[in-house]
């Protein structure tokens, strides 16, 4: 979901998704059966506890939803929405949806919209229900612009249709991927954290210096956090572009991969520890050789099941600093108790690495829109990673997606599948910008512990967008029986509308 980053937290997912089609219900509308209040009573604290973080209604099954933040609202362009398909045991299905817009409300004075560029999922106020976080970028004449998170309660029906402020920030760039929901204190509550390259005195009088903010669960309903705290990494010496959290060091706190730009223009990932005591920084992230792991992208999940989360992160954009990287690739920092394994060496992984389909060409965009999940039920998290420029027989930028496999010896490029447009069985024809597999997302939405592949591709028919929805065996993701589906499935017009430019489960 899971971050994201991603956008999304990414988080160990071994459920597998599968998509039934089913009547198109009228936008807004939720398909979703209402847990019985006697069973939902009985359900207690420990068990309400277990719940999916991606299961917006509680019933056991994940739940995915799609960001279309390009959906014009009220006659505003760009207001955005986001849709989200319900679970179940036979998987998801586009008559069980829902559907949240953007405020769509144009003013001389300003401007809100952006709806669905990033979203994550986390349990905010304890009450058993995955919640749904999101952001609007605010325009404002005059004024400072800045970006506002804000929450859709989850319960017995699903999300709420209003939207809670939880926070509003400074725009700095690369906003919305600036926050990430995870539990960093140890207690066992998700807190929301924050990052900023602007001077936050402006808005927080009561910070004196840092880089990012905590805000700590529980929730209130009126979006209020338990308590908030500030931390630093690097103070202005850096600029930062994007977080994802995950366990590294196996303590049950949550940890940061924070990704960063100096001001010479080197980019790395920093890595901090989380604790009761706030964060501990270990530095940036650095490969076999020694050399600065630098990424637009990262997730973090147990690849090979040693008990530490393992730093999965994403270099799409071409480097001239002599690493392996050419088309992109996907670096793997393997976690252990002090943060990084001193015992298992990093690797990376592109399109030349042994068993991975296809070749390594310039601008491929390898480690765009990575996603954890276990697809074969083996047990080890899989990664799945979009090259959207992929070129197909000639066509440009077309697109697509590659699983690599988890195991005892962590990802490796063996056992490797690759999709496309052009992949038998799959909807639809690779077509020059189409960029497929702009992001992606595993997850099971039917429980039976094997993640399913779900693809968006914001620049689908013109940038429409269409979101495609893999099943999975036990061999892994399948071709057969795959199904697609863009905004006006959902009941929205689709103009433009980016569908698919998140996706999380």
């Amino acid at each position: 979901m899971p971050s994201r980053s991603h956008r999304r937290t990414p988080l160990e997912r071994r459920r597998r998704l599968g998509l039934a089609t089913g009547a198109v219900l009228v936008a807004g509308a939720i398909a979703v059966p209402a847990v019985n209040a006697a069973t939902e009573s009985a359900v207690t604290a420990k068990a309400s506890a277990k719940r999916l973080h991606d299961d917006f209604n509680g019933d056991g099954y994940a739940d995915l939803a799609i960001g279309a933040p390009g959906t014009t609202v009220n006659t505003q362009a760009r207001a955005g929405s986001v849709s989200v398909l319900y679970g179940s045991a036979s998987g998801l299905s586009t008559s069980r949806k829902q559907v949240l817009k953007g405020p769509g409300v144009e003013s001389p004075e300003g401007w809100r919209g952006l709806y669905g560029s990033h979203l994550e999922s986390a349990d905010l106020d304890g009450d058993g229900y995955a919640d749904l976080v999101s952001v609007i970028q605010d325009y404002k004449v005059d004024l400072e612009d800045g970006y506002t998170v804000q929450v859709d309660w989850g319960g017995p029906s699903g999300l709420s249709s209003q939207p809670t402020t939880l926070m509003w920030t400074p725009l700095v760039p690369a906003a919305t991927g600036l926050f990430t929901v995870a539990d960093v204190d140890g207690d066992q509550h998700p807190d929301l954290v924050t990052l900023s390259n602007d001077d936050w005195q402006s808005w927080d009088p009561e910070k004196s210096n840092g880089d990012g903010t905590v805000f700590h669960g529980p929730f209130d309903r009126e979006g209020h956090p338990a308590k908030k705290d500030y931390f630093t990494i690097a103070g202005k010496t850096q600029s930062y572009q994007s977080l994802t959290a995950g366990d590294v060091d196996g303590d049950g706190t949550a940890d940061l991969a924070v990704r960063t730009t100096k001001a010479d223009g080197t980019r790395g990932v920093e890595l901090l520890l989380g604790g009761t005591g706030g964060f501990t920084r270990k530095g940036l992230l650095k490969d076999a050789q020694g050399r600065t792991v630098p990424g637009e992208d990262a997730a973090i999940g147990d690849l090979n099941k040693d008990g530490y989360g393992d730093i999965v992160v994403g270099h799409s954009s071409e480097s001239t600093t002599g690493l392996p990287t050419k088309g992109g690739a996907v670096a793997v920092v393997y976690g252990g108790p002090q943060g990084v394994s001193t015992t298992r060496k990093p690797v990376w992984i592109n399109q030349d690495t042994t068993g991975v389909p296809g070749a390594a060409e310039k601008g491929d965009g390898m480690g765009t829109g990575l996603s954890l999940g276990d697809t074969d039920g083996d047990g080890y998290l899989d990664v799945a990673t979009g090259l959207p420029g992929e070129d197909l027989d000639g066509i440009t930028d077309a697109g697509a997606v590659l699983v690599l496999r988890g195991g005892a010896s962590g990802l490796t490029g063996t056992g490797s599948k690759a999709f496309t447009q052009n992949t038998a069985n799959v909807p639809g024809t690779a077509e020059k910008g189409d960029r497929f597999g702009a992001d992606t997302a595993l997850v099971d939405a039917d429980g039976d512990k094997r993640s399913g592949l779900v693809v968006g591709d914001p620049d689908e028919n013109a940038t429409d967008g269409s979101v495609w929805v893999f099943s999975t065996t036990a061999t892994g993701i399948t071709a057969t029986g795959s199904v697609s589906f863009g905004p006006t499935t959902m009941g929205f017009t689709a103009s433009k509308a980016r569908f698919g430019a998140a996706v999380t489960g």
